[in-house]
């Protein structure tokens, strides 16, 4: 895939995958620059193997179980910047999150499948969709297509009802980008750095704003089912 930061081709969203992208996001820098990777056409040991990894990194993420999260959290949107934390209680088919500012107090919330906060209008997404992104991994209705290699990565799509697209380290078996398309444009989220049981780094871009937001875990724990 060609296009950027991986793919033109993932915690404010016009969909909480635009949960803090349109409230408030990070300005992260411009792929311009940045060295693109070529996928080739993958040939059938390397496909097989693609899924292999694809498959290990979905059992991983469903090891984890339940959890709360502690993000920091640093976002912007045109003019306006601002740096807090991010709370997330997550568990199969639920979300709950809160961002808030440098002193505490809370700018927006995510329950029952839609932001809301001061100044935002309603936005709503589904939360397994919220999950996957914070989580690194996407599972899909279906197997995934394997579109092409890059030396140690694979490019993987998802046809039928979704378009989503990711880039998965298939040595590590782990995801290094994520992007989801629909109506209101494409969400991407990439996975730099280390990772540890949770994507320690995630950086989120709103294709269409440009707006994006850069979490770092600064904490994480098993919750209750």
């Amino acid at each position: 895939m060609s296009r950027c930061p991986t793919h033109e081709s993932r915690h404010t969203l016009h969909n909480p995958l635009r949960f803090v992208l349109l409230a408030l996001a990070l300005a992260v820098p411009a792929c311009a620059g940045r060295r693109q990777p070529v996928f080739a056409p993958a040939a059938r040991e390397e496909a097989d193997r693609a899924i292999a990894a694809w498959r290990e990194a979905v059992a991983k993420a469903d090891a984890r179980g339940s959890a709360r999260l502690l993000y920091e959290a640093r976002v912007s949107q045109g003019p306006f910047r601002v740096s807090g934390t991010l709370a997330v209680s997550e568990k199969p088919g639920s979300v709950e999150a809160v961002l808030a500012g440098p002193f505490g107090d809370p700018i927006a919330r995510y329950r029952e499948g839609a932001l809301q906060g001061n100044g935002i209008r309603p936005i709503a997404i589904e939360p397994d969709e919220l999950r996957a992104l914070l989580g690194g991994v996407w599972r899909g209705s279906s197997q995934p297509n394997v579109d092409g290699i890059h030396g140690r990565e694979a490019l993987l799509r998802w046809s039928g009802g979704e378009e989503v697209e990711a880039v998965l380290d298939v040595d590590a078996s782990r995801f290094k980008s994520i992007q989801v398309t629909r109506s209101e444009g494409a969400i991407t989220a990439e996975y730099p750095g280390d990772a540890g049981s949770w994507p320690q780094r995630i950086e989120l871009r709103d294709r269409r704003s440009g707006n994006a937001l850069r979490l770092v875990l600064i904490a994480s724990e098993p919750a209750a089912d």
